[in-house]
């Protein structure tokens, strides 16, 4: 989002120009604030995820330029899906206005005047229900490259099995955090999570791929909560929530990535409970995975061209299984090489059961260009989820405005398209990363392609 809006706003003298236009000079913070606290604070907060909060009029007038220049832009507030996507809640309320806009800009070009009004601060809601808190602080350290998975246990002693309607995750340093999981630990798979925390003196374990722990297969265990940068929604779709049961506990996995200076972190996670007397629809979590097989750009060549130092590389960096995983996804999705080399993936699975469609994600990562997850593919199929320009900072769970159903046998299929060029390596250092073969692994620097679709639950046959 910086390099976007440095390209918006070219220079810095074009910060401070000082905006003298009489066109908006009626205009005050008073007549701009409740569209910034409406649209803009929920990122622009204090430790937000944005560069910049937007909690206060000095705020606002500090950054009253950039402000007009990328909502004029539309590039702010961000709204990934193109308009082939399914209409998804709350939408509109991610998107300004032609007023708004129009209010903005005269508010700018007015001088982007205080005033003397008094101005409520952007409302904050403080998490209910269960809540967690790590007793110490996690300083994370390069295990692979830039990356670090750490692995923590959270058991919540439920008396009873409660139905979770919303999993909050507050990043201690959202500019190291590049994923936070919350695993489902089944009653079974407890004790052995809680011999791994001891051994480590309660200070969790490093867990690359899944929890390390229970049902780590393919699909990596249950997730019960996510969240990844640009996330907003917290709150699974009305009426539906996610089955705790009793004797349960959790496991949160953070991916840190330390292309920023490694710092003490304690992401805080809460959940919050449906009441006793209230009935809501079960929600289950599918993956749906495509290989990743990027070959070098036309006309390089050097050692890490090859796929197999690619497989040589995972291997050393994250072990066998996740070795494994490239040919694995090959045969899940019934790809041969060469042919499924290049810079388009497709994967398609059918659903076992019957099932409701309540919300949809799309997962990349840094030479991501293109992202769709459909239902169906053809004349009666629908585009559930569209980000025609991947951007990794901005990523979040869409719920559908009307859910779904998918009979049984039905098709998903995610398809991701990459830039591996030479202009698009990875900037680690200050350094260009040289080309190389990218495989689907769990580095940032590596790739991933992914649909997450939050799905009534399919009954067992």
């Amino acid at each position: 989002m910086r390099r976007l809006l440095a390209v918006l706003v070219p220079s810095a003298a074009s910060l401070i120009l000082a905006t003298t236009v009489s066109g908006g000079s009626g205009t005050t913070y008073a007549d701009v604030a409740p569209i910034l606290n409406d649209k803009c604070a929920g990122c622009h907060s204090i430790g937000g995820i944005a560069p910049f909060s937007l909690a206060s009029a000095s705020d606002a007038h500090a950054h009253a330029q950039l402000i007009k220049a990328a909502t004029q832009a539309r590039v702010m507030p961000p709204w990934p899906p193109g308009r082939d996507s399914k209409p998804f809640v709350g939408q509109g309320h991610r998107q300004l206005t032609s007023r708004e806009l129009d209010v903005i800009a005269r508010w700018v070009d007015g001088g982007a005047r205080v005033g003397s009004g008094t101005v409520a601060p952007p409302k904050t809601h403080a998490p209910k229900g269960f809540a967690f808190e790590p007793r110490h602080a996690y300083l994370p350290r390069p295990q692979v490259g830039l990356d670090d998975y750490h692995c923590t246990l959270i058991d919540p002693k439920l008396a009873k099995g409660q139905m979770v309607t919303a999993a909050h995750v507050l990043p201690g340093r959202p500019n190291i955090v590049h994923h936070v999981i919350i695993y489902e630990l089944r009653p079974a798979d407890v004790p052995a999570a809680r011999s791994m925390n001891a051994a480590s003196g309660g200070n969790g374990w490093t867990c690359f791929g899944g929890p390390g722990v229970g049902d780590d297969d393919i699909d990596h265990g249950r997730w019960l909560g996510v969240w990844v940068p640009g996330k907003t929604n917290d709150a699974f779709p009305t009426g539906t929530g996610m089955r705790l049961p009793k004797g349960a506990a959790l496991v949160v996995q953070i991916h840190y990535n330390l292309i920023h200076q490694a710092r003490p972190d304690r992401t805080r996670i809460s959940l919050e409970f449906a009441p006793p007397e209230v009935k809501v629809k079960a929600l289950e979590t599918k993956q749906y995975f495509a290989p990743i097989e990027l070959p070098c750009p036309a006309g390089v060549k050097n050692p890490l061209c090859k796929r197999s130092a690619a497989i040589a590389y995972l291997r050393k960096a994250y072990g066998a299984d996740s070795a494994a995983t490239p040919d694995q996804l090959l045969q899940f999705c019934g790809e041969q090489l060469p042919a499924a080399a290049g810079n388009t993936t497709t994967c398609d699975r059918r659903l076992d059961g019957a099932t409701t469609i309540y919300s949809v994600l799309g997962h990349m990562h840094v030479r991501g260009v293109d992202v769709r997850v459909e239902l169906n593919p053809g004349r009666r199929g629908a585009t559930l989820l569209h980000i025609p320009a991947w951007n990794f900072h901005w990523q979040d769970f869409y719920t559908l405005k009307k859910p779904i159903h998918a009979p049984a046998g039905s098709i998903v299929r995610v398809t991701c398209r990459y830039d591996n060029s030479l202009g698009r390596q990875p900037i680690v250092g200050g350094k260009r990363l040289p080309p190389r073969y990218v495989l689907w692994g769990e580095g940032t620097t590596d790739e991933m392609c992914l649909g997450v679709l939050q799905t009534g639950v399919t009954p067992q046959r």
